[in-house]
């Protein structure tokens, strides 16, 4: 029988909610600077408790400033960063060629309305070309990854006159009422309670992930059986989303993560993406792309979906196009793009003339410097070390990564596949107070998660190596880890 509502809801808070004074108390008793200890200490009297820094670290950083791929907090303590902002400074930090065209361009304008500017327009042709496909693309701007979803979802309806989107379970799209629909992650709790986002258009699949294969199978004797079921899906009778016999079908797209972010950076079979788009263009289904934390060259190629010769209709962008400040963006299709009349989204920052033009000269680096060629490169190397590590630490259960977007999987038994979650919240701190920043993340919290400046340097990459070495020793002495 189920409790009180009186007794249930208060406990249920009471488990969620990270009070004032405990916080304080976790500050106090802590090895942070005096200085970091009085920004923590004003952060709680004046910011509320709902913010992501004391989830994201039981003691967050306070940094002061930044200079490539390293930090610096308050107290003037260094950190190797392998985090990034979530994949956000893909330039690294304090970058004076994109900060100076972003000065330039506050100096002219600031904002007005979303009326058209020539570096908008500028940086829209060449996001377009940045599309993959032999067609006719656009642009259409927004300010946050959570947005340009909502843009997508908007779009793919309104020109399909379908209702229904197809997403994977453990996916990340965003936190606005939409987006939340397709995060699908209860984590977030009090983004869906006591009402959750409505969208009934939404369905979910599991997601390939083959070192957890949500069928048992293993890689790759298993002849991509994740993709056999995923045509069933629209093959059979019962099929929620087509009727075969008629050819009919009310999916308007599917809008997934190439590779999860949130759930704790995993790459599928690049089969399976293939045939997610054969079956997409078989049965007259958008294909649309959350690039959001994988693009921008963070994966060694410019969009993670170009790992398996995907030409998506809508490719959602935002974090690290300006090199640090908000702006995101839908690409795809001319034909979808336009296929609705002016005004049918607005926002007021829309195409922010800074964002802009620190977009350009993003660009303008990339292309000069190939910056993506690098971020494949240093990929390589860091992987590498990973796989050293791996060799000689039972911890590590799997590692994979493409590109300077890499993760870690912690493990109690390599056999049984334990996840080490308590083990991984430990060496995360454990890893920020020794100087490095990465992720934490994975469906079991077991994942450490590695998404560096894309100007990290190799002896930056070694740094690291070094950390997660020394870490990853002594957690498995204080677990002991076998």
């Amino acid at each position: 029988m189920a409790s009180s509502y009186e007794d249930r809801i208060l406990a249920d808070r009471a488990k969620m909610r990270g009070s004032k004074e405990a916080l304080k108390e976790r500050v106090a008793k802590s090895s942070v600077g005096p200085k970091s200890k009085a920004v923590l200490d004003e952060t709680l009297d004046y910011e509320s408790t709902g913010h992501l820094d004391f989830a994201l670290f039981a003691i967050p950083p306070v940094f002061e400033r930044g200079e490539g791929a390293k930090l610096w907090d308050v107290d003037g303590k260094e950190y190797i960063d392998c985090h990034a902002g979530f994949a956000v400074n893909g330039l690294g930090h304090g970058n004076a060629e994109v900060n100076q065209a972003v000065f330039d361009q506050m100096n002219k304008i600031t904002q007005f309305a979303e009326l058209p500017m020539r570096v908008r327009s500028e940086l829209a042709r060449r996001m377009s070309e940045k599309h993959p496909g032999n067609f006719e693309k656009k642009v259409f701007f927004a300010v946050t990854g959570g947005e340009a979803v909502e843009v997508a979802v908007k779009l793919a309806r309104w020109y399909t006159g379908k209702p229904m989107i197809i997403t994977h379970t453990g996916d990340y799209h965003g936190r606005t009422a939409l987006a939340q629909a397709l995060t699908s992650k209860a984590f977030m709790i009090a983004y869906n309670n006591p009402i959750g986002a409505a969208d009934a258009g939404i369905t979910r699949l599991p997601f390939p992930f083959c070192y957890r294969c949500p069928w048992g199978k293993e890689y790759p004797s298993c002849d991509i059986f994740c993709a056999k079921q995923l045509r069933d899906q629209f093959t059979n009778k019962e099929s929620p989303f087509r009727n075969p016999r008629a050819g009919i079908n009310n999916v308007a797209a599917f809008l997934i993560e190439p590779f999860q972010s949130s759930g704790g950076y995993m790459i599928p079979p690049m089969e399976y993406l293939q045939e997610l788009q054969k079956l997409c263009r078989e049965f007259d289904i958008l294909l649309a792309i959350d690039e959001v934390q994988t693009g921008m060259g963070r994966t060694g190629k410019m969009w993670a979906s170009e790992h398996a010769g995907l030409e998506p209709d809508l490719i959602m962008l935002a974090k690290s196009i300006s090199n640090g400040l908000p702006i995101s963006m839908v690409t795809g299709r001319a034909e979808i793009m336009d296929s609705w009349g002016p005004g049918a989204h607005s926002s007021t920052f829309t195409g922010y003339p800074a964002a802009c033009a620190g977009g350009v000269k993003v660009l303008d680096i990339f292309e000069r410097d190939h910056i993506v060629e690098q971020a494949a490169e240093k990929g390589e190397y860091f992987l590498d070390g990973l796989r050293d590590l791996a060799d000689r630490h039972p911890l590590i259960g799997h590692y994979n990564g493409k590109g300077l977007w890499l993760s870690i999987e912690l493990v109690r038994n390599r056999i049984t596949k334990e996840p080490a979650d308590n083990e991984t919240a430990w060496m995360h701190q454990t890893l920020a107070n020794e100087g490095l920043m990465c992720i934490s993340s994975g469906p079991y919290y077991n994942r450490l998660c590695f998404a560096p400046p894309l100007v990290i340097k190799r002896e930056e990459i070694d740094q690291a190596i070094d950390k997660l070495d020394r870490v990853l020793f002594a957690a498995e002495d204080r677990f002991a880890t076998a």
